[in-house]
């Protein structure tokens, strides 16, 4: 029985940790068993538009893998559609490695992004992969010179530190997390303790 009881846990906690979450901008939509279909895990339809600064700004996701390879694409346009994501992949704006679960935030300058000017319309979409196969979310946003609603608090990594470090990608500008510490030895350890109990 209580060999049972670990497997189930271990299989719960595995199923736990197989998306990531678009915390900010807002996502179009989260559906954990769609996340997998592209461009914007099953959610086609634009959403409301957050306004993204054309620089200083960031994405904020929270990762259920101890690691994962992110790529992070742009669409200029009102309403774009799968072959456009299919393009825009050809040049990304930022993609990197990701070495730690939980929270992590991206900053993403687009001030030189071609096509990108002060009240264009965009989509951001984010490609995940923790190493099983690609997950998809997207954002929709106007991007501005000068957002006020765009909320810099929202910027956290797991040690509550701020990412600062800008690097370019394809000609453009893009972002690189620092890296924080990592809560895989607490997560292990959680199980080993519950399993115990049994």
């Amino acid at each position: 029985m209580k060999v049972l009881s670990l497997a189930s846990l271990l299989l719960c906690s595995s199923a736990a940790m197989a998306h990531f979450t678009l915390d900010y901008p807002q996502s179009r939509g989260f559906d954990d068993d769609k996340e997998g279909t592209a461009p914007c895990g099953g959610f086609d339809t634009v959403a409301n538009r957050t306004q993204f600064p054309l620089t200083n700004g960031f994405l904020q996701i929270n990762s259920r893998h101890v690691s994962a390879e992110i790529t992070i694409n742009v669409v200029i346009g009102s309403n774009p559609v799968a072959a456009d994501f299919t393009t825009a992949a050809g040049t990304p704006a930022n993609s990197t490695s990701l070495k730690h679960p939980g929270n992590a935030c991206f900053p993403l300058d687009l001030s030189t992004f071609q096509g990108a000017a002060n009240n264009t319309n965009a989509t951001i979409q984010i490609v995940y992969n923790g190493g099983d196969s690609p997950l998809y979310q997207c954002s929709d946003v106007v991007l501005v010179t000068s957002a006020p609603s765009f909320d810099q608090t929202k910027c956290v990594n797991n040690d509550g530190s701020t990412s600062t470090s800008n690097s370019t990608t394809n000609g453009t500008s893009a972002g690189t997390a620092i890296s924080v510490k990592s809560t895989a030895t607490a997560a292990a350890a959680l199980l080993i303790a519950v399993a115990m109990a049994f």
